[in-house]
């Protein structure tokens, strides 16, 4: 797959720059952005960057866990991150990590109050995972339910498409996503006798840039493939059907939908580290249980090529109209602003 003109690569995208003891600037960038708003995934991976940065000092650069709460929309620009020591610790220490954007200052306070939006706002345990020391017990668990994926590709076969079992994802022109630029930064693949079930979304991905995945990426990749309502995505013949048979059409909901599915809350657990180096390749298994009244649940398994689980991650999004991505949005003043700084 050719890589997309305007591709950055994501250590470039997810920079932070240390401003002070506490604060740390970072630019979300538009080739992230599902419409006008970076990915949430994106976003928190800036946020446990300038966390690691904060705790390199203390050797604590690896995220045991994190919540992030999305408060606000996001834009592409300049962001303020705020790290707040809430408990030091030898082998953990708990921050707390804030994202503003708007009205920002280019010297201290660097955001300017009243003004200035609180965008994201996360608690992060941090620690050094290589330290880790203690009883390890076999569970038996595997990703057999409700079907085992198909077996661990052979990699050089599958980068050109030709791996017995697993094929490249392709988005045909006039699909819905397209609008979704930030689905160009990964290369997804899936396998070829289709997935278990519209709830459940087997994926191996790397990404398009051709660096590999590090820690610092995690967040992104547990949200990097949101999208299980599309499975749910009436044909062409499911909408002519319903169009003929006119009333109590059974169809979930049009087949021309564009739609948002905004995180509201995202929950990351590293079970191991990445090597320094990193690795080209990390399965997924993204699954929700319940999608009601716009809302849906979705639980991330992060794995790696050896089969050894490396993240879960726990989200809660919304299913809203493409036109809430790209609407004007509201200043604390109360007057519309664009979508960009």
């Amino acid at each position: 797959m050719a890589q997309p003109t305007s591709l950055i690569p994501f250590s470039l995208a997810s920079r932070v720059e240390r401003l002070d003891s506490y604060t740390y600037r970072a630019n979300l960038v538009d080739g992230y952005c599902i419409g006008t708003v970076p990915n949430g995934g994106y976003v928190a991976s800036c946020l446990v960057q300038a966390a690691s940065i904060h705790l390199a000092a203390r050797g604590q650069t690896d995220t045991l866990t994190a919540h992030f709460e999305f408060l606000n929309r996001t834009e592409v620009g300049p962001a303020i991150i705020v790290v707040d020591d809430v408990k030091p610790g030898r082998q953990l220490s708990t921050v707390h990590v804030t994202l503003y954007q708007h009205a920002l200052l280019p010297q201290y306070p660097w955001i300017t109050p009243g003004t200035t939006r609180k965008e994201v706002a996360a608690y992060m345990t941090m620690t050094d995972l290589q330290k880790e020391q203690g009883i390890s017990l076999p569970t038996g668990w595997t990703l057999s339910q409700p079907s085992a994926p198909p077996p661990t590709p052979d990699f050089a076969a599958l980068r050109g498409g030709h791996d017995a079992h697993w094929e490249p994802l392709v988005f045909l022109p006039g699909n819905v996503l397209a609008y979704t630029r930030c689905l160009q930064n990964c290369v997804y693949y899936t396998p070829r006798g289709g997935q278990p079930s519209k709830s459940t979304i087997d994926l191996w991905v790397r990404l398009a840039s051709g660096e590999p995945f590090t820690n610092a990426s995690l967040a992104y990749v547990a949200d990097c493939w949101p999208y299980v309502v599309e499975a749910y995505r009436p044909s062409k013949e499911d909408a002519a059907a319903a169009a003929a048979a006119a009333a109590n059409s059974p169809l979930p909901f049009a087949q021309d939908s564009v739609f948002w599915y905004p995180t509201v809350v995202l929950n990351l657990d590293q079970k191991k580290t990445l090597p320094a180096e990193g690795v080209d390749w990390l399965q997924l298994r993204v699954q929700t249980k319940q999608i009601r009244n716009g809302r849906l649940d979705l639980e991330v398994v992060v794995m790696d090529a050896d089969g050894e689980l490396v993240a879960l991650s726990q989200h809660v999004a919304l299913i809203l109209d493409s036109a809430r991505n790209t609407g004007e949005r509201k200043t604390k003043t109360g007057k519309a602003s664009g979508s960009h700084m």
